[in-house]
């Protein structure tokens, strides 16, 4: 992709014929039609797009740069570290709305409130010490249905 351009280059190294912007339900779009004389008896035509009319929808330009961003840092090796930080901020997040009404506010004000959001924060730390002393073992973490299919030696 050449945004400043405003030209998408296939797998095979043709360039679009044509690039516009639309919105979609809200959302900023870009819309990149490719020529049907490149495109029609293209062998990898698959890896391109899957749009009957030889064109492909993207989100914004900014939108865009964010995401593939995003997956250039989620494939490099250091991302499962940095991921199982974040798992572990998330469980803790879950326990406190599930297990200890952490949704809602019983009170009025900012003061009661984080009053509340503390008193919650030392049950679940006293929580989980009474389970650590009583050696009860941490929860397994779900398996996606098509991920059980998979052999426990492989996984």
């Amino acid at each position: 992709m050449d945004w400043d351009a405003q030209q998408a280059t296939c797998p095979q190294g043709h360039t679009t014929r044509s690039w516009f912007y639309t919105m979609e339900k809200g959302q900023p779009r870009v819309f990149i039609k490719f020529s049907r004389k490149q495109c029609g008896p293209c062998p990898v035509r698959a890896q391109c797009t899957r749009m009957k009319r030889r064109a492909i929808k993207l989100r914004a330009d900014a939108h865009c740069q964010a995401l593939q961003a995003s997956r250039v840092r989620n494939s490099q090796a250091d991302w499962p570290l940095l991921y199982n930080q974040r798992a572990g901020i998330e469980g803790t997040l879950s326990q406190g709305g599930r297990g200890f009404g952490m949704r809602r506010s019983r009170y009025m004000g900012l003061a009661k409130t984080h009053l509340q959001h503390v008193f919650i924060a030392t049950a679940m730390n006293l929580s989980r010490i009474v389970n650590w002393l009583n050696e009860v073992p941490l929860a397994q973490t779900r398996r996606a249905a098509f991920e059980r299919l998979i052999p426990r030696a492989m996984a």
